[in-house]
């Protein structure tokens, strides 16, 4: 390894900023989906889980800063289309965050999708909007398994499986950044090898 005298600068590392701030807030998430599933801690349950679609968006966040900073076309493909899939797979996501986000506004019935062609200065308050939207931690049985649901107004988070897709862009964005050094990889192999299908 070769020792420089040059001083590091986060303005030419910004894929790697994007990717290590996605890994962070996937970690986060993970952590909850293992503590809403495994521990019997309902009251902790319930005030973990805004914020972890909250860190959803974050993962999402990191992966665009990736894909804006890495400088292949290649891998810049690569994370537009994993982006894409994230939001198929996890549709209302960004919607679902922004009624969290602004519970000021939708608890009050005056959030942008409950009032989307009157100007926010003149939204008036409305409690059946407000009910419409509020949010709140549901169960459902999903193949025998108790699986937790974020329901933000209209929006349902399948937490389990927004986990599972925040993990997948992560592996990708890894893999962007090797492809941005010319290192190429089977694509998905990351997140095989991760998650601990790939047969060795």
């Amino acid at each position: 390894m070769s020792e420089t005298n040059e001083k590091w600068r986060p303005t030419e590392h910004g894929a790697n900023i994007g990717h290590t701030s996605a890994w962070m807030a996937h970690r986060k998430v993970a952590l909850d989906i293992h503590r809403m599933i495994s521990e019997d801690d309902s009251d902790r349950t319930i005030i973990d889980a805004p914020y972890t679609v909250m860190a959803l968006r974050h993962v999402l966040r990191g992966v665009d800063m990736t894909r804006q900073h890495v400088k292949s076309e290649a891998a810049k493909e690569l994370l537009a289309e994993a982006l894409t899939v994230f939001d198929e797979t996890v549709p209302g996501g960004k919607d679902a965050r922004d009624v969290i986000e602004h519970f000021d506004e939708y608890g009050m019935g005056i959030g942008n999708l409950q009032q989307p062609d009157i100007r926010r200065k003149h939204r008036e308050p409305d409690d059946d909007l407000a009910e419409q939207f509020n949010h709140r931690l549901e169960w459902e049985l999903v193949d025998g398994q108790r699986r937790p649901m974020y329901r933000a107004g209209p929006f349902r988070i399948d937490l389990v499986a927004a986990e599972d897709a925040a993990f997948r862009l992560v592996c990708d964005a890894y893999e962007a950044l090797l492809l941005d050094e010319g290192n190429l990889v089977q694509r998905g192999w990351t997140y095989e090898f991760q998650r601990g299908s790939l047969r060795m």
